[in-house]
């Protein structure tokens, strides 16, 4: 279905993760025979939901290398403007389903970003709660049952702080690392004013923090907010 997608606008370059643009109409060929000549004409129809379903699955299985397909995903999330879960069950109940017949790595890979994405039932938690920048860290145990899950609490102002250290430091890196990186922020960001979880975004800079080498991160390290935000990037 066409809201769901981010599809490029006419004769504008597509960004790297967008759909290219197609128009609201198919090109179909009709082949007809009349005293012995056959002829092959062009028609329009117009595109059905189906199309653009089959459209963005195209642009998924293009992306290279295949590790990238679930930045492809927050890309394509992040520019939806409706409720979060909506997009989600797009992805689980019509793309999921086309990628299985015939594309089992890229099923796999969505099958994973949709369990990062999704809400976990508790079930005992370690609370992790940052309020001023300067405040301890308090930890909170819940041990009654023998499964935990980490739950971390993030006040906005933190992130906005940790963004603007991160974005000097990144600046160093190679076009295509700093791209990675803002693409996750930028997410976060939208993901903050609609007051949705932002955690796997924090755990996945954190991932890419870890990947390039923790001194490289010099404004970050020497920062007076580090000891607070590393549990919140996984370090």
């Amino acid at each position: 279905m066409k809201i769901f997608y981010a599809i490029a606008k006419e004769g504008i370059e597509p960004h790297e993760f967008e759909i290219e643009f197609f128009g609201d109409k198919t090109e179909h060929k009709a082949v007809s025979a009349v005293n012995g000549y056959i002829s092959i004409n062009k028609i329009y129809k117009q595109a059905t939901d189906a199309d653009y379903d089959r459209r963005f699955c195209t642009a998924m299985y293009k992306i290279k290398p295949i590790f990238k397909v679930p930045f492809f995903l927050d890309y394509q999330l992040s520019r939806y403007e409706g409720n979060q879960s909506e997009f989600l069950a797009q992805i689980r109940y019509v793309i999921l389903p086309r990628s299985k017949n015939g594309k089992l790595a890229h099923a796999e890979i969505i099958e994973k970003w949709l369990e990062s994405k999704e809400e976990k039932p508790n079930i005992g938690t370690y609370s992790i709660s940052t309020g001023d920048v300067n405040a301890p860290i308090q930890i909170q145990q819940n041990s009654n049952h023998s499964s935990q899950k980490q739950k971390i609490s993030y006040s906005p102002s933190n992130i906005v702080d940790l963004f603007s250290i991160l974005k000097n430091d990144i600046e160093k890196l190679d076009t295509s690392i700093r791209g990675d990186f803002e693409m996750e922020m930028n997410y976060a960001i939208k993901q903050l004013e609609k007051e949705n979880n932002i955690e796997p975004q924090l755990l996945n800079i954190g991932s890419l923090i870890s990947n390039i080498g923790l001194p490289i991160f010099t404004n970050l390290t020497s920062s007076g907010i580090f000891e607070t935000v590393k549990p919140l990037l996984g370090l």
